[in-house]
């Protein structure tokens, strides 16, 4: 249960340091986030599975960097850290 209350806590964190494009803390709350929402664990969410967080999904076309269609780790990490 405290996994998972943990899990929400960051995710929602996260989800509103990405939309305000403010840097978050702990990294490991971003680290939590992206695997949330990478429910194939492919390491990478794709458009359909950032539709599950407004601000992921709203944010997503420019946290895009290389335009393939997916957040990599590294485009969310650098999004939610600049």
């Amino acid at each position: 249960m405290k996994r998972l209350t943990f899990l929400i806590g960051a995710t929602l964190l996260s989800a509103a340091a990405f939309a305000a494009g403010e840097p978050v803390s702990p990294p490991d709350a971003v680290t939590a986030a992206f695997e949330s929402l990478d429910k194939n664990a492919d390491e990478q969410i794709s458009k359909t599975e950032a539709a599950s967080d407004k601000a992921v999904s709203d944010s997503f076309a420019s946290a895009d960097a290389n335009g393939d269609g997916y957040l990599s780790k590294a485009e969310f990490t650098d999004r939610n850290h600049s």
